[in-house]
């Protein structure tokens, strides 16, 4: 019985070590990732454009796309990542919109006077982790402004907005991936389907 006890103490302990481990571990490093997941309702040619002379697409070895944070509030270090936030949405439209059908050309002078053009304005991105001794919890938020042009005449401003969030006792890194995948999905999708519907 006593042997037991002290088995269970053992075990407990072990477990949070682990987890307080998680929990005081500073960045986190990230190859992110996304895949189209969207269907065919497109077709024809499609110029996308994105202001890449902004700060957010400056080159460098590293990109901050959020905080790692404890459950009372202190910074213990960054989500990090060697891919623009701004980019990292711009490739995922693109994958998005040849998953859906269309011939995506990259061309951000062109786009305003194609005959379809998407031009993206704003592109926000962040993934936050706050850290527990039980759990992690992440919190993914895209934001994107597009700007539908047809032969120098807009047609339409369309803003997208969705957070969403998640937890796991373990698989850290999986965690964010997955998160930064699904957030990206839905604003891709929606997007997608307004495109098709205006350029019929």
């Amino acid at each position: 019985m006593i042997m037991l006890k002290k088995t269970s103490t053992l075990i407990c302990l072990l477990v949070m070590a682990g987890a307080l481990t998680a929990c005081t571990s500073a960045d986190l490093v990230l190859v992110p990732s996304y895949q189209a997941v969207g269907e065919r309702k497109g077709g024809g040619q499609l110029v996308l454009g994105a202001p890449t002379d902004e700060p957010g697409w400056v080159e460098r070895e590293q990109f901050v796309y959020g905080e790692v944070r404890t459950t009372d509030g202190t910074i213990k270090g960054n989500v990090l990542g060697p891919v623009a936030p701004a980019r990292l949405v711009r490739d995922a439209l693109q994958q998005e919109l040849i998953s859906s059908g269309y011939d995506v050309r990259f061309d951000t002078a062109a786009a305003r006077q194609a005959e379809r053009g998407v031009v993206l304005t704003v592109t926000s991105l962040t993934l936050d982790e706050v850290a527990s001794l039980v759990k992690i919890e992440a919190e993914c938020k895209v934001q994107l402004v597009l700007e539908l042009w047809q032969q120098g005449t807009l047609l339409s401003r369309l803003t997208y907005s969705k957070t969403l969030s998640d937890f796991a006792v373990r698989d850290r890194e999986k965690l964010h991936q997955q998160l930064l995948q699904k957030t990206l999905a839905t604003v891709m999708q929606a997007a997608a389907a307004d495109l098709a519907s205006y350029f019929k």
